[in-house]
This record gives structure tokens, C-alpha cells and sequence, in this order.
């Protein structure tokens, strides 16, 4: 389980290390294989350990594809990943057309989602965490559901 913000810095091959607490979770469950993709609906990256990854791909795939938001949905996201894997030191190498998709260049955020992470370009997560923040202190329906959550 993958949780908590970390902020990285991308080397100037563009590889990325992988926090060392997530790293043996990564190595026993899915052998340091990695798929990283774009978010469909931020300007993000999507970093899947292979074994979460596959169970994500069979749903994916398995969705009505006559339906055109579907088939865009497909594309984008199976259609952008990226097999990679963990080096010896744990890094991985981010492939230029994911770090363009996502504004990454040199500081990055990774936030642990559950079975995922999420890879943002440093400025733009300070910017959308800010919205975000601003979104839920006035959005009542969303203040009714977290009340319902015990935190």
C-alpha cells in the first residue's frame, strides 16, 4: 500500500529515484516492474507496480470499446504506457514523451494513491493541491462526505 508525498528531483538523464521505502514493496511484488502511463484527466503520471497494473489493463480492456469515451480513455492510458523497470539503485528512467505529457523537468512530487502513484511536475501539484483545497472548503457536498469519514 502506497501512501504519503514525496518530493524528488529528476536527474538531468531524466531518470527518477524511487523512494527506498517503496522500493522492496515494488522489488517483492511485482519483481521492480513498473508501468507508468498518463492520468486521463490530469497532468499527471500514473506509476503502477506490474502486478497492480495488470489487474488494472484486464479492466481497462475489458470495457465496451464501441463506446467512443471508452475508446479514448483506452488509448490514452493504455496507450501510453510504459514498461520500465527499477534499476539496481533504484531508479527508473521517465521516457520523454510521459515527462512532456506532464510538465515534469526537474522537481517532481510522487504521491502514494493505494496501488499507485501519482507523478506530478513539482509547481503544478503546488497549484492544483491549492485548488483543491480552495474546491473543498466550499463545496458542501464534499465537507458532507468526508464528515462521514472518521479522520
Amino acid at each position: 500500500m502506497f501512501r504519503g508525498i514525496s518530493h524528488i528531483t529528476v536527474d538531468t538523464k531524466g531518470r527518477l529515484a524511487m523512494p527506498a521505502k517503496y522500493r522492496d514493496a515494488i522489488a517483492e511484488s511485482a519483481g521492480g516492474q513498473i508501468i507508468i502511463t498518463v492520468d486521463h484527466m490530469d497532468k499527471c503520471l500514473l506509476i503502477y507496480p506490474m502486478d497492480q497494473w495488470l489487474k488494472v489493463e484486464k479492466t481497462l480492456m475489458s470495457l465496451p470499446n464501441m463506446d467512443r469515451r471508452v475508446r479514448r480513455m483506452q488509448r490514452l492510458i493504455q496507450g501510453h504506457a510504459s514498461d520500465m523497470e527499477l534499476d539496481a539503485q533504484g531508479r527508473v528512467l521517465l521516457p520523454a514523451p510521459l515527462r512532456e505529457y506532464a510538465g515534469i523537468d526537474k522537481h517532481v512530487v510522487l504521491v502514494g494513491q493505494a496501488n499507485k502513484f501519482e507523478l506530478w511536475d513539482a509547481d503544478l501539484w503546488e497549484a492544483a493541491r491549492e485548488s483543491w483545497l480552495l474546491e473543498a472548503q466550499e463545496d458542501d457536498e464534499t465537507n458532507e462526505v468526508l464528515s462521514q469519514v472518521s479522520m
